[in-house]
């Protein structure tokens, strides 16, 4: 399911500026760093234990916004590396974390380096063309190597019962999705074999719920104000509506 918009890359690029990480669309992408970590921390154990991952691996992260996986990652991979299209948010992974991250195109921009691992998430909803990524990098990664992708799954049983309000679908952020299925084919025309399909919780806190609820679903600007001077605005609870899959796929 694609969302029915035209936009060239300069404009979808505009859309992901700072205000996209502070009001736009999170309330504040920093102040969620210890969530979208423990999240993060998850995954990192998952692809730890891929047959032929090793601390000599190399991982590479498309769309790595402020760097927050990235930085988990690095101690355990021979070398690590991500794009975004973002400048804020590569500014503040080179900045504040010394990564090794870039602003720019993955379709376009040269890698440093032929990785083992690729990780996409909760990226490739957002793209315009993500069968011309996924192309890039089955003919990027290592042979064996893995491409490690999380998104909403349109198939699932929360996507039908909730239809047009399915929290997922909001264009023009959301152009793009997919279920099992149909991302699975997506991958083997990439080059990839699925190996595994899951859908694990994910943290949020309760200021990021109230954020998305109140103020983006709702628009109730003033409630959400009032609201947001409750006390436990960071505490983190696991909501799992079984409609994130978490899908691995192996260069075959």
């Amino acid at each position: 399911m694609t969302a029915d918009l035209q936009l060239a890359p300069e404009e979808i690029a505009l859309l992901y500026g700072h205000d996209y990480f502070h009001g736009a669309e999170y309330g504040d992408y920093v102040e969620e760093k210890p969530a979208l970590q423990s999240n993060f921390a998850g995954r990192l154990e998952e692809i730890k234990a891929l047959p032929g991952v090793t601390s000599t691996s190399t991982l590479y992260e498309i769309g790595c916004a402020y760097g927050f996986f990235l930085e988990l990652a690095q101690p355990h991979f021979a070398a690590t590396a991500g794009i975004d299209i973002s400048a804020a948010a590569a500014h503040h992974a080179r900045t504040k974390l010394d990564l090794n991250v870039t602003c720019g195109n993955f379709i376009h921009d040269p890698l440093p380096f032929s990785p083992d691992v690729i990780c996409m998430w909760d990226v490739i909803e957002h793209l315009d063309r993500p069968d011309l990524v996924l192309a890039k990098a089955g003919d990027s990664v290592s042979p064996g190597g893995y491409i490690c992708v999380t998104t909403g799954d349109v198939g699932s049983l929360t996507a039908r019962l909730r239809g047009p309000k399915w929290r997922m679908i909001h264009p023009p952020t959301h152009l793009h999705y997919f279920n099992s299925r149909n991302l699975a084919r997506l991958l083997q025309r990439s080059g990839f074999e699925p190996v595994s399909t899951a859908y694990p919780p994910v943290l949020r806190t309760v200021g990021a719920m109230l954020h998305g609820a109140v103020k983006l679903r709702m628009g109730a600007d003033r409630l959400y104000s009032l609201l947001s001077l409750l006390p436990g605005q960071g505490v983190s609870i696991p909501i799992n509506f079984h409609d994130i899959m978490f899908m691995i796929g192996r260069k075959v």
